[in-house]
């Protein structure tokens, strides 16, 4: 029985685009805001050493029977999953994965749109001099009265989901496409330019020490744990938007060296964020602290106080803003996709559908920000609540059914597996990986996660 392909979307015109469209989906926030302190805390070298492998071993199994998966059926998540549950006689209620897939994905990109919008709020105020020779207690004041201004948060995140939603409906081949390539060199310039400046004005040998050397005794069980958890996120794993994109992943490349060459650039990116980063903020002698608290509050003070500053600053929330338009719209197209292909939308209006409820959520998830907000419960906000849900609950659950579903159900021939025993050693190998290892490292993620976020 032949599977039923669709190119309604088109084929990128080459693996380039693909990895500058992949790129953008798994080079997140996280590699800024969270790894790096990560990585020092839990014994440097020996947490990058962990991290490497459970990414190399653990994740990109998974992620390249996702790509393989699409390429073969050729369209949105939705559609693949159920047409190779058809070809392979299963049961057809597998779909139901990549449903709940993207609607986490959604819930991801509403919250994803709020923080967005403060890198917007940063962006402006880096560039009119607000953070110029400020006291700490300033800059964390600064940060403390956007979170109190729902008004203000909502004008930024509409700023942003406008120009999210204008990116995802373009045309996949002559529009988005074109504009990837141009974006992704871009991010590399600023990274690098970002890369000198820490070099030049930063602590550069601390934070080198820091992130580097190898300390065995400092990597406990919760560090391992944390190296599994990131690299789990870091490839975007179970919200479907790297099969949306697989599937216009064009014939005859291969899809295991350009996801290898993709999980290369992504921690490359992490090691040259973190060393740049840690080494402006020690050069400063403060605390640098974690997720908003570094990226909000540590870092505009360090800028604040540089030669420079302003500039450098600008620049890296500029940077930061790309990567989070880029990993919205990836975030998106599952959806988007599946919207024009089902139910032969325009993608224009597709965009549009998907952009208003991405909004609508994360306007809600303003609202319960504020202290008097009635959508609290047991001390966290609405937004915490839908992170937990979509982060916790449904990506590791949504990815732990997937590999089941790839492993054991998923003909090998659907694969593409060549003749010869190179091919055949490796494909025994990368099959035992995505049935034998992945199950139990994402089920992990799912229950130990899901305890250490709840509790904490």
């Amino acid at each position: 029985m032949a599977l039923k392909k669709r190119k309604i979307q088109g084929i990128w015109s080459s693996r380039w685009t693909f990895l500058a469209a992949a790129t953008g989906l798994v080079v997140s926030l996280g590699n800024f805001w969270r790894t790096p302190q990560e990585l020092g805390q839990n014994g440097g070298g020996a947490y990058l050493i962990a991290y490497v492998a459970c990414l190399f071993f653990i994740m990109l199994p998974i992620a390249v029977a996702e790509v393989r998966i699409a390429v073969r059926a050729r369209g949105n998540p939705v559609h693949a999953i159920d047409q190779l549950a058809h070809y392979a006689k299963a049961s057809k209620h597998w779909s139901l994965v990549t449903q709940i897939a993207s609607i986490a994905a959604l819930l991801l990109a509403a919250n994803y749109s709020i923080v967005s919008g403060w890198l917007l709020a940063y962006v402006a105020k880096m560039a009119t001099g607000v953070m110029d020779a400020a006291s700490l207690d300033l800059v964390a004041g600064e940060f403390q009265d956007l979170l109190a201004a729902p008004d203000v948060m909502s004008f930024w995140q509409r700023i942003f989901l406008v120009l999210a939603i204008a990116l995802s409906a373009l045309n996949v081949v002559r529009g988005m496409a074109a504009v990837l390539r141009v974006l992704l060199p871009v991010m590399l310039l600023v990274l690098l330019g970002l890369l000198y400046y820490g070099y030049a004005l930063g602590d550069f040998q601390s934070a080198l020490s820091w992130m580097f050397e190898l300390r065995v005794q400092d990597l406990s069980w919760r560090g391992g744990f944390s190296a599994l958890q990131h690299a789990f996120y870091t490839l975007s794993i179970g919200t479907g938007a790297l099969m949306a994109y697989g599937a216009y992943f064009p014939s005859g490349r291969s899809v295991t060296r350009q996801l290898i060459a993709l999980a290369v650039f992504d921690t490359a990116v992490l090691i040259i964020a973190g060393v740049a980063i840690l080494a402006l903020v020690f050069d400063q002698h403060i605390v640098s602290g974690s997720g908003p608290a570094l990226l909000f509050i540590s870092l505009p003070f360090s800028f604040g106080n540089l030669v420079f500053g302003d500039i450098a600053g600008t620049a890296f929330y500029v940077l930061l803003f790309i990567l989070a338009l880029t990993t919205v719209v990836a975030l998106m197209e599952p959806v988007v996709a599946y919207l024009v292909e089902r139910w032969g939308l325009m993608r224009w209006s597709a965009a549009l559908l998907v952009g208003s409820l991405v909004f609508l959520v994360g306007d809600l998830s303003i609202s319960s920000m504020q202290a008097s907000s009635g959508m609290r419960w047991l001390s966290r906000s609405l937004m915490e609540w839908l992170d937990i849900l979509a982060a916790n609950v449904l990506l590791p659950l949504t990815a732990w059914c997937f590999v089941l579903f790839a492993g054991w159900r998923v003909p090998k021939r659907v694969y593409g597996v060549r003749d010869g025993w190179f091919e055949g050693v490796f494909f025994w190998l990368w099959q035992a990986l995505l049935r034998y290892i992945a199950p139990p490292a994402v089920l992990t993620v799912l229950v130990v996660g899901l305890y250490l976020r709840v509790t904490s």
